[in-house]
């Protein structure tokens, strides 16, 4: 059962989020939500699949709205404030659930929060990233720093549909590859992975679990 929850972003504000919890746990994961110009809440579809793949799998899912978004304090930015409000969401999930693994996962505008984190925190142990906006759109996310000046401190999934209209396939790939990173072309999905939900859960889920709990 879904649990309404607050949580403090790092530069203090109050954000409303979302816990859910199942009756055995094998770890923790954060899910951050796509640009709210194109309908981007917790709520979104694909991250409530993402939710549901991972609370059967046993895991405890945190989702929250980024600042400016619902009932969260502030103003919403191009995804550089917003990463202090997905380290809230790690510092919430240490404080509440400090004996579980932790990951962050991100769709969209979220996946460059999610990234831009996984460069500074050290609380995680696995970032997985959908359809990231490597470059710059102006009033929507500020896009990835170069590769060559981020130092990711922890495993990176790169998942791009083949078909993504709004992010570039090719350009998703040079940064992962250029970062270290790994990068998973999605053949036949499209940057909202219609029809794709199942399949996408899936291999996210697959890649967490085996990232979190067969690492040595």
């Amino acid at each position: 059962m879904t649990r309404e929850i607050t949580i403090r972003s790092r530069d203090g504000l109050t954000l409303e989020a979302a816990l859910d919890e199942p009756e055995q746990s094998w770890g923790l994961v954060i899910l951050c939500h796509p640009h709210p110009q194109m309908g981007g809440t917790m709520n979104a579809p694909l991250l409530l699949a993402l939710r549901d793949e991972m609370v059967e799998r046993g895991w405890v899912v945190l989702r929250f709205n980024f600042r400016g978004i619902g009932a969260s304090e502030g103003v919403s930015g191009d995804g550089v404030a917003e990463v202090a409000d997905a380290g809230g969401a790690v510092d919430y999930a240490f404080e509440h659930f400090r004996h579980l693994p932790r990951a962050i996962a991100g769709w969209s505008f979220g996946a460059v929060v999610a990234i831009r984190l996984a460069a500074e925190e050290l609380l995680l142990r696995g970032c997985v990233a959908i359809a990231p906006p490597v470059q710059e759109k102006p009033g929507i996310t500020a896009g990835l720093p170069p590769a060559r000046k981020m130092e990711l401190l922890v495993p990176v999934l790169v998942i791009v549909g083949s078909n993504d209209e709004q992010v570039s396939p090719g350009e998703c790939a040079e940064w992962s590859i250029s970062a270290g990173v790994e990068i998973l072309p999605f053949p036949g999905a499209n940057h909202f992975f219609w029809a794709k939900y199942d399949a996408l859960a899936g291999t996210v889920g697959d890649w967490i679990q085996d990232k979190l709990l067969n690492a040595p």
